[in-house]
């Protein structure tokens, strides 16, 4: 079972509420790898909230203890944490919250419950992660994309679609392009077929000027 508890710090007269009844992250989204070899642990985060209320930086305060815990918690804050900003004499402001994620498994790997209440079908593969440094963002970039990517039987790329564009078709095809070099073909589990398509998100993002 896994548990999310979020709590606000920030010192704005109302604080910033989580938006929505369903849960950001669950069991389904355990890293595969780190589901194989039955790492479990507590990761605690800090999210920089802007004042649209999007989670927009996420730091990790005390790790599971494994990397692969501690990235996806903070991957999957910032691809779905909502909020109510945080409001300052009636204006939106920015604000920090707190939380903390527990990642266990029982005797196996995840498992979700099928829409008939049957057991058994496997929990989804968590998409590859991808992050990119460019000089400067187009004023129509939103968020990261998210691309599936087809691979050859013998492991290379052989198309990448987008499923989710960035809002921007120049860095949706940038994001194309390096997973067309850079995407490796998923593993087989349990003896099965290797998957022969990927997704991934493909985040971007501008380093300041080094200073002189």
């Amino acid at each position: 079972m896994a548990l999310l508890v979020a709590q606000a710090t920030t010192e704005a007269s109302v604080k910033p509420t989580p938006k929505g009844d369903a849960p950001w992250i669950t069991n389904d989204d355990y890293p595969s790898e780190e589901a194989r070899v039955h790492h479990e642990g507590v990761v605690a985060f800090a999210l920089q909230v802007d004042a649209s209320g999007h989670a927009v930086k996420c730091d990790v305060t005390a790790t599971s203890g494994y990397a692969g815990l501690d990235k996806q918690t903070c991957f999957l804050m910032m691809r779905r944490a909502r909020f109510n900003p945080a409001l300052e004499h009636g204006v939106a402001v920015d604000s920090h919250v707190a939380g903390n994620f527990t990642w266990r498994l029982g005797k196996a790997p995840p498992y979700r419950i099928g829409v008939d209440g049957a057991v058994g079908v496997p929990a989804p593969v968590p998409p590859g992660s991808l992050q990119l440094t460019v000089a400067a963002l187009p004023s129509d970039y939103r968020q990261a994309t998210r691309a599936e990517v087809a691979f050859r039987s013998n492991h290379g790329v052989v198309d990448c679609r987008i499923l989710e564009s960035s809002g921007s078709v120049a860095i949706d095809r940038v994001a194309c392009g390096q997973l067309r070099a850079l995407a490796a073909a998923p593993a087989s589990i349990s003896g099965a077929s290797a998957p022969k398509t990927a997704e991934y998100i493909v985040s971007f993002r501008t380093d300041a000027p080094a200073k002189p």
